[in-house]
């Protein structure tokens, strides 16, 4: 949720979304997998396997997001 929130912050031109715009982006650089480089992520929903194609689909989503917060901040 924090790799959607703070995309979607970034787009904002607040001012008042600065601070967690800082805030998300160093979450997003202290959580990343070192291994992989991916952000795990699991269904608030339904719990599944991680290593099924729906539980492959939920970091693919979670990594997509972390990598356009981060690009933006660039």
């Amino acid at each position: 949720m924090v790799r959607r929130t703070t995309f979607v912050l970034q787009s904002s031109a607040a001012a008042r979304a600065q601070a967690p715009v800082k805030r998300g982006l160093a979450w997003l650089v202290s959580h990343q997998d070192p291994a992989s480089g991916t952000w795990f992520a699991a269904s608030l929903n339904k719990q599944r396997d991680p290593a099924s194609d729906a539980g492959k689909f939920m970091s693919d989503a979670a990594t997509a997001y972390a990598v356009l917060a981060l690009t933006k901040a660039q």
